[in-house]
């Protein structure tokens, strides 16, 4: 028996500029499911980034357990990764590449934005990922 798979996306927004907070944490943006099997993310920065003074603030993108799966920490001042930009492909394993998908296991898992050195002072992203669940 033929059996198919429903693909979900589901788009999470940290957004320092509209409100959320910047300050040194890890920030729940929101929860996957359990039992979801990522199978591609990618990050689009609508409003750049910044923190006080040098810009050396950092953020990443993940999950509960696993805080750097879709983006390592990077400081804001390098290179162009927090800048406005056109969407990319998340710096973490789920990359629509099989032996990349990322099983969360049978609990739902909070989606986080971990910031650090210095408090984000501006700066909006969507995180968009793609999922299907495992029975």
């Amino acid at each position: 028996m033929n059996q198919f798979l429903e693909k979900r996306t589901q788009i999470f927004t940290y957004d320092v500029t509209g409100g959320d907070s910047g300050a040194i944490a890890t920030h729940t943006l929101g929860m996957l499911p359990a039992n979801a099997v990522i199978t591609q993310a990618w990050i689009h920065v609508l409003t750049t980034f910044s923190s006080a003074g040098s810009d050396a603030g950092t953020i990443s993108l993940g999950y509960t357990g696993a805080a750097t799966a879709f983006d390592a920490a990077t400081a804001i001042s390098s290179g162009t990764t927090w800048d406005n930009a056109v969407p990319r492909v998340s710096d973490g394993a789920a990359d629509a590449a099989v032996t990349n998908f990322i099983e969360i296991g049978t609990a739902e898992l909070a989606v986080v934005a971990v910031t650090a050195v210095q408090i984000i002072s501006a700066g909006k992203l969507l995180l968009v990922v793609e999922y299907y669940i495992s029975d």
